[in-house]
């Protein structure tokens, strides 16, 4: 901890000084638009992808299960008092899943509560793993890597290396994979015809963060590897946000087969206050209710092809060779963080909050922006902030186009 904050500290009380971190707002805007000290700015780095983090029936919804059930939280554990809005939060969930899902109050959570336990070898039959993390798995699940490695063989491969994964399956009883489905900070998308033909072929067991992915695509806002899948198999754990695509609150554990509940009581009984102590409060219960209900129904297509049509509208005209068009997460490589904070501060001085991202959450020398795209996002707005982009990166970070092509291209 202490090499990290070494390295990093500086750069965050640089951002924080500069004003691109610490922003306070009082209320936001339509299509994630917001005020801060007397400027309005359009957020570009906004993980409601799908614009629900607005949604009026989802807000309403927050505010009557609030109102009746009467309290904001149930002031006990789950294990011994459930809300009643707990239990249908979950079992909506479960049906839009096809699959046992339990909640959590955050993703990063779910990773606690869940990765810990598959080392230990309490959730595959006694055996330790092997726990096998890619390369540009976020950085919710590397921090969890020195506890993995208390209990067990912790091992790193390169990004979506499915050779060097097959071969740590041939030479051991059990193996663990972690990533994600779509990748948020480098990367593209989780092979998963390759994972399942190891599953198939080694029992391979899958641990992804399906954050960036849930909501986004497939049936019912699924997911990428629900959708490859079909039906969640027994040697498969996800978890995922109920925040940033979902439009609610909190983080949600994918935990296997409807017809299989033991590992989610395992993981009550062991998870320890990432599953048992603290849970969602009442209103953020009804928001996710309210959710489902959306995503059951006929608006979700809709607003999946509304993203797709403003990440189009990105790419078309700011092309980047590590896009990914499954994704609505744009990185723009700069790679010194300090230049990185500062056009970061350019582009908000013309009206756009752009996020600079550094170590630790990417890797030291490989600053850059994280741009995301929205369904409420128009083709007007997007052209506008291209313009002002391609305006800004070369006069602030002083990176010639072909460097930073160079850069990008080094991170894949």
């Amino acid at each position: 901890m202490a090499r990290t904050a070494g390295f990093a500290d500086p750069f965050w009380d640089e951002a924080l000084a500069a004003g691109m971190h610490g922003l306070t707002l009082s209320r936001t805007g339509p299509d994630a638009r917001f005020t801060t000290n007397g400027r309005e700015l359009l957020n570009m780095s906004s993980y409601s992808y799908l614009g629900l983090d607005e949604n009026p029936a989802i807000l309403a919804a927050a505010g009557e299960q609030l109102l009746d059930s009467g309290m904001l939280n149930s002031s006990l554990s789950r294990v011994r008092v459930r809300l009643k809005a707990l239990e249908e939060a979950e079992e909506r969930l479960s049906s839009l899943f096809g699959a046992d899902v339990g909640t959590v109050t955050s993703c990063a959570a779910g990773v606690w509560a869940m990765l810990p336990l598959l080392a230990s070898g309490l959730l595959t039959n006694g055996v330790r793993p092997v726990v096998v993390f890619d390369r540009f798995a976020h950085f919710c699940l590397q921090s969890i890597r020195g506890l993995c490695a208390v209990e067990t063989e912790v091992r790193t491969i390169g990004h979506n290396d499915m050779e060097r994964l097959e071969d740590i399956c041939k030479t051991n009883e059990v193996v663990v994979y972690v990533g994600d489905s779509v990748y948020s900070t480098g990367g593209t998308t989780a092979p998963m015809e390759k994972l399942i033909e190891l599953q198939d072929r080694y029992g391979l067991y899958l641990f992804l963060d399906e954050a960036h992915s849930t909501s986004v695509l497939g049936k019912n806002g699924r997911g990428l590897a629900l959708e490859a899948m079909g039906d969640i198999n027994s040697r498969t754990i996800l978890v995922t946000s109920l925040n940033k695509g979902f439009g609610a609150s909190g983080g949600a554990i994918v935990f296997g087969p409807l017809s299989d509940r033991s590992r989610r009581a395992r993981a009550l009984r062991n998870g320890g206050p990432f599953m048992w102590s603290q849970r969602i409060n009442t209103a953020g219960l009804g928001a996710i209710i309210a959710s489902c209900k959306l995503h059951a129904g006929p608006d979700l297509p809709v607003l999946q092809s509304r993203l797709k049509t403003a990440i189009t509208a990105f790419d078309a005209n700011y092309p980047l060779a590590s896009a990914n068009p499954l994704s609505p997460v744009r990185f723009i490589p700069v790679g010194d963080e300090r230049k990185t904070i500062r056009l970061s501060e350019a582009l908000m001085d013309l009206g756009y909050y752009v996020e600079p991202d550094f170590f630790p959450v990417v890797a030291p020398k490989e600053a850059g922006l994280r741009i995301r795209m929205r369904a409420n996002m128009s083709s007007s707005e997007i052209d506008l902030f291209i313009k002002t982009l391609k305006r800004v990166i070369p006069s602030v970070s002083g990176t010639p186009e072909c460097e930073m092509q160079s850069m990008e291209a080094s991170r894949r």
